[in-house]
């Protein structure tokens, strides 16, 4: 009977090891940002924000909420393809509203990605209620709005992935 029950107990606690939940929200273990633009030079964007790429995925690991420093988590690619005045091209003085591109999360080991999708940021003005107080912000606090809101995009669209296959989060590194 104990050798009966030792033997069942050793059973549940192998099969709870094989398999792995990966709990929301789920882990981050590394974040790439790559500019591949249709309509303007990639140095036209970098010349009035050379540290576009830098900016954007520092931006995107501060809103991870589980970043995994030399762990293993999610890949999270990001080509920016469109930085545009009204769907033109840049306007003068590196002005732009549209920040587009396609995010694409991968499990560290996984064959497939777990998702892509794509992430658009558009400003727009409008007009202000009547006794409202109206701020124009700089060209900095453009940018770094533009920038952030991005990089909540890319943070909001990991709630919508499938989790990994256990295969991929059971395989070591």
């Amino acid at each position: 009977m104990l050798k009966t029950a030792t033997t069942a107990m050793g059973l549940i606690f192998a099969s709870s090891l094989a398999v792995q939940a990966l709990d929301r929200p789920f882990p981050v273990s590394e974040v790439q940002v790559t500019t591949e633009l249709e309509n303007v030079s990639v140095s036209d964007v970098t010349n009035f924000y050379p540290a576009f790429n830098e900016d954007l995925e520092k931006a995107i690991w501060s809103q991870i909420e589980n970043p995994q420093n030399g762990g293993r988590g999610f890949e999270i690619d990001v080509k920016v393809t469109e930085v545009a005045l009204d769907d033109g091209a840049l306007g003068p003085d590196g002005k732009f509203n549209n920040l587009d591109g396609i995010v694409t999360y991968t499990f560290q080991g996984a064959d497939q990605p777990s998702g892509t999708f794509p992430i658009e940021v558009t400003a727009q003005s409008g007009e202000a209620p009547a006794g409202a107080i109206v701020v124009m912000p700089s060209e900095a606090d453009f940018y770094q709005a533009m920038v952030m809101a991005f990089a909540a995009g890319v943070n909001d669209k990991m709630a919508d992935l499938a989790p990994p296959q256990d295969d991929a989060v059971q395989q070591k590194n």
